[in-house]
């Protein structure tokens, strides 16, 4: 049934009149009635019973009005949504982020959230090169991930990172040890390599730099658990300096080195043509503008 000829009837049926609907539907009046006995051919019974006054709604017509009125109701509701969808006003998106922006993203996201209500979000605590491999996969759709960006992903700075030292709380220093070996005395807690090769390849560096060998006394498979350890007085660790927002019961140390910096950013798949995450990418570049 072609919407076309049931928004012809409810219009008929809203002015009671052929001329008059034909006036407000931009078509001549024999075009209106050939589309009305289109209507009335296919449904197999009259809608309309015609005579000086205008056109009134025979008792099959009058039945029919409601559900012609429904019908062209939840079309117009799915063009609308087919359009948002279109725009990037409306659909799903699944972001992935990592320690350095779990104190930046939470509130950015809540305010592209509140902006755009219609679009559903999956936030994913994923390593950076758990979010490349699985943007390029196409199961993540956004990462706030280390740079550079790996080969097949466009990215932009976010938020600047450095390595920092976290030490219990107890612990005696107050700043980084001249002579680093220092600090295994109380040994370090470390992030399994599985789980964070960038966090762990930038620790090497900062490491061989220094001619410094940590000694590890306990690994773990996510950084809830190292920080957990910290704070709980087990040993070390070197981490990401945002920890210093979350770690609790501990002393974060800066390690004052250009070595030990990187930058985080917004990451997608290069070339891919999806309106959401177009929307997302322009939303955070206009937020995060000379905020770092």
């Amino acid at each position: 049934m072609e919407l076309k000829l049931l928004r012809a009837f409810l219009t008929v049926t809203e002015l009671g009149h052929f001329g008059r609907a034909a006036d407000a539907l931009h078509v001549s009046q024999p075009a209106l009635s050939k589309q009305i006995a289109a209507l009335e051919a296919s449904l197999g019974a009259r809608l309309f019973e015609r005579g000086r006054h205008g056109a009134e709604l025979t008792a099959f017509g009058t039945g029919f009005a409601g559900d012609a009125e429904q019908l062209v109701r939840q079309a117009d509701d799915i063009l609308a949504r087919a359009r948002e969808s279109a725009s990037g006003k409306r659909g799903h998106l699944r972001i992935g982020l990592g320690l350095s922006t779990l104190t930046h993203t939470p509130k950015l996201i809540a305010e592209f959230r509140q902006r755009y209500p219609d679009i559903g979000v999956t936030l994913n605590d994923l390593s950076s090169a758990e979010q490349t491999r699985r943007i390029l996969a196409g199961t993540l759709d956004v990462g706030f991930l280390r740079l550079p960006a790996d080969t097949g992903l466009s990215a932009f700075a976010v938020v600047d990172e450095a390595l920092a030292l976290a030490v219990p709380e107890h612990a005696r220093w107050k700043r980084l040890p001249a002579d680093l070996n220092e600090l295994n005395e109380i040994g370090f807690i470390a992030l399994s390599r599985v789980r964070g090769p960038g966090l762990n390849a930038q620790i090497d560096r900062w490491c061989g730099k220094h001619d410094f060998v940590p000694r590890v006394i306990q690994q773990a498979d996510d950084i809830q658990s190292v920080l957990a350890a910290v704070a709980a007085g087990v040993g070390a660790a070197l981490l990401p300096s945002r920890v210093r927002y979350l770690l609790r019961d501990a002393r974060v140390l800066s390690l004052r080195d250009p070595s030990t910096r990187w930058h985080v950013g917004l990451a997608w798949q290069t070339g891919r043509d999806d309106a959401v995450v177009k929307r997302f990418i322009s939303f955070v570049r206009t937020s995060t503008r000379g905020t770092r």
